[in-house]
């Protein structure tokens, strides 16, 4: 593992999301890595989304005041290609060597943090029989009660729900087309509720103010405790997406050598563990050791899901945002109004 040997102490910062991956981010994995490198201090820097990162690294190009970022592949591969990220060198990065392949794509300018997917998020009573597939949120009983988060004409999420509903559709091939899963979707359109969930669509479902949305699992494990199961969630029959956060370096920022010593400990077995325990996403280390009861809560780590995993080229996803985010603002939401 890469030392800390350093002339005097040294103090980064971490930018990610905010929120409850935030507050377990900082218990799991930064205050351990600060208790086993007392001379680096890590600061989080919480923010909204992947979206809102890029926008700061670009505004900080030139005098970055955050060292290290974590967010998803595809706004990564953005980042990367506008210069904003450091390249690290993979072989002195020693747990890079335990990672799966997946999310590799980028090398050392964004190395795989978290894997996780997209779920339906349900109010338990109001699903007695739980649901079993996407079409739930077609489910004529539940109109008026959808929520499905797009702020600001939709992003990550609504992505992979276009990808899905495309499939639903009879369109496995979203490079050939969306034009099926854009219909699909200007149909439930008129049901639902609110396109901008406030506080968002986890809160909603849980007090019952709606019945069914879309969720990443890390999050709806998460709030499946925090409500004792009001909200609950499914990965439905028909297979679901992955997602899959990096952790980049960023370019002319200060304390490489702490910061390249951070994400090494983000990645390695220990840290994966953690987070895993704590968050429920997939480690992307093969050596993290995830109990059993764990392991249960997470899609990606039970092979049936696997084999249903709904392939997203994500270093296409990138060049194509537009194309599959454009009809969210000038078709599917306008025909909810």
């Amino acid at each position: 593992m890469l030392s800390g040997a350093y002339a005097s102490a040294a103090e980064i910062t971490v930018m990610g999301y905010r929120g409850p991956f935030e507050e377990n981010y900082m218990k799991s994995v930064i205050q351990p890595f600060m208790k086993a490198n007392p001379d680096i201090k890590v600061n989080y820097y919480g923010v909204q989304n992947a979206a809102t990162s890029l926008g700061n690294m670009r505004a900080q190009r030139d005098a970055p005041q955050v060292n290290a970022v974590i967010y998803d592949l595809s706004v990564a591969k953005i980042a990367k290609e506008e210069g904003l990220v450091a390249e690290l060198d993979t072989s002195k990065t020693t747990n890079y060597a335990d990672l799966f392949d997946i999310g590799k794509e980028l090398g050392g300018a964004a190395i795989p943090l978290t894997y996780d997917t997209l779920t339906l998020i349900y109010n338990s009573k109001a699903f007695p029989t739980p649901p079993v597939s996407w079409e739930a949120l077609w489910d004529k009983k539940q109109a008026g009660k959808v929520v499905l988060p797009a702020q600001g004409g939709g992003d990550i999420q609504a992505i992979v729900l276009t990808i899905i509903a495309n499939r639903l559709a009879g369109e496995e091939d979203y490079k050939k087309t969306i034009d099926p899963g854009v219909e699909k979707l200007v149909e439930l359109a008129p049901r639902v509720q609110t396109w901008e969930p406030k506080p968002d669509s986890y809160t909603l479902i849980a007090n019952g103010t709606a019945t069914v949305s879309i969720g990443w699992n890390a999050r709806s494990q998460f709030y499946f405790d925090q409500t004792e199961g009001r909200l609950n969630s499914i990965a439905p029959a028909e297979g679901t997406a992955s997602q899959i956060n990096v952790i980049s370096a960023i370019e002319k920022a200060s304390e490489p050598e702490a910061t390249q010593t951070f994400i090494n400990y983000a990645i390695g077995p220990e840290a994966q563990a953690a987070f895993a325990k704590a968050m429920f996403y997939a480690p992307t280390n093969k050596k993290a050791e995830v109990d059993e009861a764990t392991a249960k809560r997470i899609p990606m780590m039970d092979p049936a899901q696997q084999e249903k995993l709904i392939k997203v080229d994500w270093m296409t996803i990138g060049d194509m945002r537009d194309d599959l985010l454009q009809p969210w603002r000038r078709k599917i939401i306008p025909a909810g109004r």
